[in-house]
């Protein structure tokens, strides 16, 4: 079996430093990081198909509406990006616009209202098992058109209430800090790299005229933080439990706080290869339900995205 060879500790290690770890992380840590995603491309072996498109990848994640709800708003701001650079360059005489400084984070701010109102429906905006998907014809506009992008969701309102309470109290530099790397991504400016990286032409193809690399890169992102910010809530439990066992007063435990500027805990290291693993434990955990066993054996066990 060939050596792992980590090719995005940088990149981790940004993303990361968003999600809440401020210390500096292992060189180990970021690698299994790097390894635990790289491990996804399993899930697109087992479909047994050459080539994997944007309805295959929602299909992958339909049971988290949360996050079908983000990619579906991602490939339609990513339509009306491309839409309005199409327009910039009919107008201004091929007036280039490179599509890679467009960032995908949802906590920036959307392009113009006139390029919204001109196109706004993208093929994921209906999915294969909407009713909308057995008519040949959709009209423009409509509830199902205009809801991904005005209506906010549960999801998408507590990551602007966090990033807002985290950053209130920063300096300018801290926040410089903090906005250059909120844009660390996978794909932006190296897509070659991580097409590699991904086994796109090994494993399976995208269509280049689609999305998909795109949101299997938006994907690994949220990956990273998710790893990170389960990391941390491990971490705070064991230093709790750790502390108690010293009697130390009920005041100095408390738990993990959300905030990247906070003053430093002294007795906190940074998180390290048990607490991924941890964290990537709870990741694969399926709820329990009640039910009849015809057997003691136990099922076999299938890789879930993170």
């Amino acid at each position: 079996m060939a050596k792992f060879t980590s090719r995005y500790s940088n990149e981790i290690q940004h993303m990361m430093f968003v999600a809440g770890e401020t210390q500096d992380v292992s060189a180990e840590t970021l690698t299994l990081v790097e390894q635990i995603l790289s491990s996804a491309s399993e899930l697109a072996a087992r479909r047994r198909k050459r080539v994997i498109s944007i309805y295959d990848i929602i299909f992958q994640v339909r049971h988290d509406t949360a996050r079908v709800a983000r990619i579906q708003k991602l490939l339609r701001w990513r339509a009306i990006r491309r839409e309005a650079k199409k327009s910039n360059k009919e107008a201004n005489g091929d007036v280039d616009i490179d599509e890679d400084d467009l960032s995908d984070d949802p906590l920036e701010s959307p392009p113009n209202e006139e390029a919204v109102v001109k196109k706004t429906e993208t093929p994921a905006a209906i999915l294969p098992w909407d009713i909308e998907s057995f008519f040949s014809v959709v009209p423009p506009g409509g509830d199902t058109n205009e809801s991904l992008l005005d209506a906010p969701s549960d999801v998408s309102l507590k990551t602007l209430r966090w990033a807002d309470e985290i950053t209130k109290n920063m300096s300018k530099k801290e926040y410089d800090r903090w906005f250059t790397h909120r844009k660390a991504s996978f794909i932006t400016r190296k897509p070659k790299r991580f097409r590699e990286w991904a086994g796109i032409g090994v494993v399976f193809q995208v269509l280049k005229k689609d999305d998909t690399l795109e949101i299997i890169g938006f994907l690994a992102a949220e990956m990273v933080k998710r790893l990170t910010d389960i990391a941390l809530a491990i971490q705070a439990q064991h230093l709790t439990a750790h502390r108690k066992r010293k009697g130390q007063s009920a005041a100095t435990l408390g738990t993990r706080r959300y905030g990247m500027f906070v003053p430093i805990d002294t007795g906190r290291s940074p998180i390290d290869i048990v607490h991924i693993r941890r964290a990537f434990d709870e990741t694969q955990m399926k709820p329990k339900r009640k039910g009849v066993r015809l057997s003691r054996i136990p099922g076999k066990r299938t890789l879930e995205l993170i």
